[in-house]
């Protein structure tokens, strides 16, 4: 019951936080059934809740064991269907505590029940697949070896991409690749064990990085300026930005140079963009200022104004809160996005006793906050795209900026077009 209503209480937050979470072959994770979930782990605890919120089915959830140590934390944590994972880095002899968490989630396979685990181990904001720990197949073997391999798993490869990790109302693209069942490896796992194990991984693997955007720290400008000029931004498109991130890996393979004088155009078109707080994103999607935007904006503002003082004050106190303690860029969205969530609802029980004092219909508070935080929303991305409308309208007034602009774009268009890095699909 705390997991369904969590759930929807993190749908309706995420759907503020983010502009789109979009996702690719949802529907070959099974609806029952043993199931564990081989995911990727760029962006902290944010990934279980957004994968919980996509998949509507009970998960449970290997989790750090430290967070567990408080009685209280314990509690609550197994009311949400966390279960304690042990690494080397907690001391070598709590690995041997692990027994009883393979055991726990044996039970849990047995039951038809469905597991999340990160596979990767570690949680790192950047555009890469790490190498896969064992501890899925150690658990799911275990489960087929305990039931004389009578039952089968499916095991899903799951792949988070985020278009800007720790930006607000940014879009987020989820890749599920083919499923895998347990059963299949059995004659792996009778010849050699850990053999087993890898070839296992190596599937997952490749699942995997057939639907993760991966792009060296080096080239990440080059992408998103590709990304960015190309229509997988309307789209949301995660296949053409893997393409695109594809093709630029092996452009810097195949020709150097070529990857280094793009790299050097888009810096020199970024430069001229940022003095204006643009992008080429901003840039292709913005037709210029309109008389009737402006209208809207100033008539709309007075009850954007009470919508925000009803919903935005929480948020607004939760990334006060984040910006000063919280130091890892991967636990930045996460830790944002739950206290937020916390204080919205704190705030709207708050606001809800206070209307209690004057009518009993105080009861629809919070369903008259939500919808007027849905059209401050619509209003705020109104506005960003007026502002940046302005701003461009300002950089085209400076002649020789604009020249010099759209000179780097033509080479960029030049430069994407001769070394094939415009897919054709």
């Amino acid at each position: 019951m705390l997991y369904r209503f969590l759930q929807f209480v993190m749908r309706s937050s995420l759907a503020a936080h983010y502009l789109e979470i979009k996702g690719v072959g949802l529907k070959r994770v099974p609806k029952s059934g043993a199931c564990m979930i081989a995911a990727t782990h760029p962006n902290s605890f944010l990934d279980a809740i957004i994968i919980a919120c996509l998949i509507d089915r009970p998960l449970h959830f290997l989790a750090r064991s430290d967070v567990f140590r408080a009685k209280w934390a314990d509690k609550i944590l197994r009311s949400l269907n966390l279960i304690p994972i042990y690494r080397l880095q907690e001391g070598p002899k709590s690995l041997s505590k692990n027994d009883d968490t393979f055991r726990e989630c044996h039970s849990i396979l047995e039951q038809g029940g469905a597991i999340l685990i990160f596979i990767e181990g570690l949680s790192l904001i950047d555009f890469k697949l790490r190498p896969l720990k064992k501890g899925l197949a150690r658990i799911a073997f275990g489960f087929a070896k305990k039931n004389d391999f009578k039952l089968n798993c499916a095991i899903v490869p799951l792949s988070l991409n985020y278009d800007r990790p720790k930006d607000f109302r940014s879009k987020v693209n989820v890749g599920v690749g083919q499923v895998q069942y347990i059963l299949d490896y059995k004659e792996n796992f009778e010849m050699n064990e850990n053999g087993a194990f890898e070839i296992l991984n190596k599937v997952l693997f490749k699942e995997l990085s057939e639907h993760t955007i991966q792009v060296e720290g080096e080239h990440y400008m080059v992408y998103k300026a590709l990304s960015e000029l190309d229509n997988c931004f309307e789209q949301n498109s995660l296949n053409r930005k893997i393409l695109i991130a594809d093709h630029i890996s092996a452009v810097s393979k195949n020709n150097p140079d070529c990857l280094i004088r793009l790299s050097d155009v888009v810096t020199r078109a970024f430069k001229i963009l940022k003095s204006y707080r643009l992008n080429f994103r901003k840039m292709k999607s913005n037709v210029g200022l309109s008389i009737t935007d402006i209208l809207l904006v100033i008539g709309a503002t007075p009850f954007a104004v009470v919508s925000f003082l009803l919903n935005f004050l929480p948020f607004v106190i939760a990334k006060s809160i984040t910006e000063k303690k919280v130091k890892l860029d991967e636990f930045y969205a996460s830790v944002r996005l739950v206290l937020g969530t916390i204080f919205w609802i704190l705030w709207s029980i708050i606001i809800t006793v206070i209307v209690w004092q004057f009518t009993p219909w105080a009861l629809l508070t919070p369903v008259v906050m939500y919808w007027s935080a849905r059209f401050y929303l619509r209003y705020y991305e109104k506005v960003h795209y007026v502002a940046a409308a302005y701003r461009l309208t300002c950089l085209k007034k400076e002649v020789g900026k604009f020249q010099e602009l759209q000179q780097f774009i033509k080479q960029i268009y030049k430069i994407r077009s001769s070394e094939g890095l415009a897919p054709n699909t």
